[in-house]
């Protein structure tokens, strides 16, 4: 990851995740009762295809960190108010940000003033060849699709306005670990289960939530840490679709930095 950040010349800063398999980290999801999620599409729990399935310790623990970096971000500047947050299994395109067929830039401003998050890099490969075939049909004019369209999450990367920070910081969580770091209460919608994707759109107002059509994100899929047997399932294809596009789109920086990214890998 930090190849591409130096190579792309990005200013960035690597948030301290917490480690679910630790026995010292402790987890309390608490559901808000106040707090109806948003209404988008496949994000109540009972929309799931397993509902009733326990969340698992590696998801909470996900969970608490993304919740720990919004906010941190409450104190930190943005000169345009919004940031880019990533997880580290997709940041090869980083590397080369001047062969993107648009700059964030656009496809904020494309979002409008109201806009809080802009999903970069949906899981779904179906929905992924579907964006792109979007971006396509209006000739790269079109850069986003409300969320209220998509049925795909994933945290991979997002970007996250400051307005949204204060509707996403907790309160008695956020005392709680200032005196007891390894103790995490979590809160979350009533209907929404606790994790971190599903939790961040979640709370904010549907209408405010975005996609990006055009697939710059391409996503690892050797492993993961969160749900190992949707890997095959889910990462690969996705993997194998967003490649598929770069190479009819031409696009040999974004092929050649995701090829150094596995070279140079452990």
């Amino acid at each position: 990851m930090q190849w591409a950040i130096n190579t792309g010349g990005w200013q960035a800063y690597r948030w301290p995740a917490i480690d679910g398999k630790s026995p010292r980290e402790h987890f309390l999801a608490l559901p808000r009762p106040w707090q109806q999620g948003a209404d988008l599409p496949g994000l109540a729990r009972n929309q799931e295809d397993e509902a009733k399935r326990p969340t698992s310790r590696n998801e909470l623990a996900c969970l608490s960190s993304w919740q720990g970096l919004t906010e941190h971000l409450l104190q930190q500047p943005s000169p345009s108010g919004w940031f880019l947050l990533m997880e580290d299994d997709l940041g090869s395109c980083l590397a080369c940000p001047e062969a993107w067929p648009h700059g964030l830039d656009e496809i904020t401003a494309q979002a409008g003033h109201e806009a809080c998050a802009i999903q970069l890099a949906p899981t779904n490969a179906r929905i992924r060849s579907h964006l792109h075939g979007l971006w396509a049909k209006n000739q790269g004019r079109t850069l986003v699709v409300p969320k209220q369209t998509v049925r795909s999450h994933g945290n991979g990367a997002v970007l996250l306005h400051q307005r949204a920070l204060p509707q996403l910081s907790r309160k008695l969580g956020r005392w709680l670990n200032r005196y007891f770091r390894h103790h995490h209460l979590l809160g979350h919608p009533r209907n929404i289960r606790p994790v971190a994707d599903k939790w961040l759109y979640g709370c904010l107002p549907a209408e405010s939530s975005w996609v990006a059509t055009y697939p710059l994100f391409c996503l690892e899929a050797e492993d993961s840490n969160l749900h190992s047997e949707h890997v095959k399932a889910f990462h690969q294809p996705s993997r194998a679709i967003t490649l598929q596009i770069w190479e009819q789109d031409q696009q040999a920086k974004l092929l050649a930095t995701d090829k150094h990214w596995r070279e140079q890998s452990p």
